[in-house]
């Protein structure tokens, strides 16, 4: 994503594009009285341009600051449940946010966001996800319906408004059979029941098996990918601009801020 200097730069330059578009439809019509004025603003638009380029309005933008070494240790067997969360939670941040469609035994549909979703191999394409447990007790209904159907479809939400409301919606907590999607009010795909018609991009996988964790309630499962549904033809270099979670419970879109491509571990 572009600097902060390259976004009001090129808003400058749009503006100016439009500005002299202006003034060739004014010169065309014959009206000239106001032809000045966007000369004018014109003018103030490239000066303020060159002083970007070159420096004299560095102070307008703030300036990254040195990251603080990490000087400080904190035991996480000694947290609370909360503050550990909170520590994980921001660390292992920005992560993506999908919305997890899952089928019962009765065709019933279950819709529930996730935020733990990772690839973990490509050849299989394995990814895995945990899995908490209700207050009550029970099993996610997600995990529950993986198990007996064995389909799930995990789709990614755009980093708007609608897609952050969706998310927000679909974990509200209902009753087993109980559809989440209602809430929300979303839409699947004609093709696919389980894929939205507004996600950026979806990936199908069957699930494979779970697994304990040690001294935890969560499982961990696995599931192996069959399809991946997007609207492109070939998979994109640059990545998805995709909605993520940050922190705790903020949403944030991905990527944001500057990005630089590594390649040594090709070698």
């Amino acid at each position: 994503m572009a600097s902060e200097r390259e976004v009001v730069s090129a808003f400058l330059g749009r503006c100016n594009e439009y500005a002299r578009a202006s003034i060739a439809r004014k010169q065309e019509r014959g009206e000239k009285e106001d032809i000045a004025k966007w000369e004018a603003y014109i003018e103030f638009n490239e000066h303020a341009l060159e002083e970007i380029n070159n420096g004299t309005l560095n102070r307008w933008f703030p300036q990254q600051q040195p990251a603080k070494p990490p000087a400080h240790r904190h035991e996480t067997d000694a947290m609370e449940h909360g503050e550990r969360s909170l520590w994980l939670n921001a660390v292992l941040s920005p992560r993506p946010v999908v919305v997890a469609v899952t089928m019962d035994n009765n065709g019933r549909r279950n819709v529930a966001p996730l935020s733990s979703l990772m690839a973990v191999s490509t050849a299989p394409p394995y990814l895995t996800a945990s899995f908490s447990i209700h207050k009550d007790g029970r099993h996610r209904d997600t995990l529950v319906n993986a198990r007996s159907t064995s389909t799930i479809v995990f789709n990614f939400m755009p980093a708007t408004a609608r897609g952050v409301q969706i998310v927000d919606e679909t974990a509200t907590p209902l009753p087993h059979g109980e559809d989440e999607g209602l809430l929300g009010e979303i839409n699947m795909l004609d093709d696919h029941p389980m894929v939205l018609n507004e996600a950026v991009a979806a990936i199908e996988a069957v699930f494979v098996e779970e697994h304990a964790l040690p001294q935890a309630v969560a499982k961990l499962a696995v599931f192996r990918a069959t399809a991946v549904w997007s609207s492109e033809q070939e998979g994109p270099e640059e990545g998805l601009n995709v909605l993520c979670q940050h922190g705790r419970d903020l949403m944030t879109p991905a990527p944001d801020g500057w990005t630089h491509r590594v390649t040594k571990h090709y070698g």
